[in-house]
C-alpha cells in the first residue's frame, strides 16, 4: 500500500525502527521534538498537512519513571497526556489515523501472585506510579478521539536509538554499569517481557494492514526477571559481572512497578500479526550486531 508516514518524536528508538522498517512503496517523513512539539496544536496540523500524511506514528514519550515522580511530573503530564490529546485532534480533523504507544505499566499487580497467564487488554488497568497514570491517560484519550487509531502496550522495550543512550535501555545501562562497576543490584520479583523494537516494529506494520484500529499488545514472547534478564545480557555479550538480585521493597525505586505484567499477544496473533520470537532470541540478535 501507498502510504505517507508522519513519524513525530522520530528520534525515539521505536520510531527508529519502524522507519528503519517502513514498507516497500510507503514514504516516511520524520520530525523530531525538536523540529515538532507535539503539544503545539498549530504546528501539528500543520505538519500533517505539509506532510500530505496517510497515518501519523507518535515516538514521543516521557519514559523517566522514577523522575516523574518528583521533579519530572510536568514534563511527563505534558508529553505523555497533552501531547497524544493534541495529536489525536489533529488527526480527527484530517482525517487520518494516529498510532501511538502505551505501556505495561499501566497495570498495577503489586501483590506478589504469580497470574496463570500474562495480561490481555481487557483486563484491569491499576498504574502505581505517574508515569504509568499519565499513559493510560494518554491511551484513553486517543483511542477515544476515533476508532481508527491504534494504541500498541509494549512491555520493558529496548534497542537501536539514534545516540543510543542507556535511559529506556535496559541491555545498554546493563552493560554500562558492568563497565563501570563490575556489580549490579536489580530487582528479582518483577516479571515481563523484555521487547525488541526491531521484532515490535515489524508486528506494527503487520497489525496496520489486518485490523482497523483500537488497543492491542505487542511484545517477545517469554517472561523474565529484572535479575534474570541482566544475567543473561551479561552472558551473551561474554561480560563478567556480578548480579546481586534484591526484592523491589528493598531497591527502594521512587516509582512504584507492577509485579507482574507480562503482556499476551493473542489478540494482535488473532488478527493476523505473525507471532513474535522469544525475548532470548531477540536479545542475542541485539547485542551482537
Amino acid at each position: 500500500m501507498n502510504r505517507r508516514v508522519l513519524f513525530v518524536g522520530a528520534n525515539g528508538k521505536l520510531a527508529k525502527a519502524l522507519a528503519d522498517s517502513l514498507p516497500s512503496r510507503s514514504i516516511g517523513i520524520g520530525r523530531s521534538h525538536a523540529e515538532l512539539d507535539i503539544c503545539n496544536a498549530t504546528d501539528i496540523a500543520a505538519a500533517i498537512v505539509d506532510a500530505q500524511a496517510d497515518i501519523v506514528i507518535n515516538g514521543a514519550a516521557y519514559n523517566m519513571v522514577d523522575r516523574a515522580e518528583s521533579d519530572g511530573m510536568d514534563d511527563c503530564v505534558r508529553v505523555n497526556v497533552l501531547g497524544p490529546g493534541r495529536l489525536a485532534n489533529a488527526c480527527r480533523q484530517a482525517g487520518v489515523p494516529l498510532i501511538h504507544f502505551s505501556t505495561d505499566l499501566v497495570f498495577g499487580d503489586a501483590s506478589g501472585q504469580v497470574r496463570p497467564s500474562p495480561l490481555v487488554e481487557d483486563d484491569p488497568v491499576g498504574p502505581l506510579s505517574v508515569y504509568g497514570a499519565t499513559k493510560l491517560a494518554g491511551e484513553n484519550i486517543v483511542l477515544a478521539a476515533s476508532p481508527t487509531n491504534f494504541v500498541i502496550r509494549v512491555c520493558r522495550l529496548y534497542g537501536p536509538s539514534v545516540d543510543d543512550r542507556p535511559v529506556g535501555n535496559f541491555p545498554r545501562l546493563m552493560l554500562n554499569l558492568a563497565r563501570e562497576r563490575g556489580h549490579v543490584k536489580v530487582v528479582n520479583d518483577q516479571l515481563g517481557c523484555p521487547s525488541y523494537t526491531v521484532d515490535v516494529a515489524n508486528a506494527v506494520w503487520q497489525l496496520l494492514e489486518c485490523a482497523s484500529g483500537g488497543l492491542y499488545h505487542l511484545c517477545n514472547a517469554g517472561e523474565v526477571s529484572f535479575a534474570e534478564y541482566a544475567r543473561t545480557i551479561f552472558e551473551i555479550a561474554g561480560v563478567d559481572c556480578s548480579v546481586e538480585a534484591v526484592s523491589t521493597e528493598a531497591y527502594g525505586a521512587p516509582a512504584r512497578r507492577p509485579l507482574y505484567s507480562s503482556l499476551n499477544c493473542s489478540k494482535a496473533y488473532a488478527a493476523g500479526v505473525t507471532p513474535l520470537r522469544h525475548w532470548r532470541g531477540a536479545l542475542e540478535e541485539y547485542l551482537r550486531v
